[in-house]
């Protein structure tokens, strides 16, 4: 769609979304069925409390992001020729030809 309007664009992905271990391929799987029944809270409270029985105690989110809260993950350069569902976060750099 970027090349279709003009531009030349790179892909980065960030933040692997791939299972690390057995505990999170449970989790995924678990997520999926969920998802494929339509289990899913459609409520923001009712998805908080989903979260709270399986992953725990949830930690508030800050009302500010400052450097050095956590580490610094390099984005990864990926191919735009097909989706790429390896990462929770895809950066576009779009540029004028």
């Amino acid at each position: 769609m970027l090349h279709e309007n003009g531009f030349n664009g790179e892909f980065y992905g960030a933040f692997s979304a791939l299972p690390k271990g057995l505990k999170e391929r449970i989790m995924a799987l678990i997520e999926r069925i969920a998802v494929t029944l339509h289990l899913i809270p459609k409520t923001m409270r009712g998805k908080e409390f989903s979260k709270r029985i399986f992953f725990g105690k949830l930690i508030p989110l800050p009302p500010e992001i400052k450097d050095g809260m956590t580490e610094y993950t390099l984005p990864i350069p990926i191919s735009s020729d097909f989706a790429n569902f390896e990462y929770k976060v895809i950066y576009a750099v779009a540029r004028l030809e």
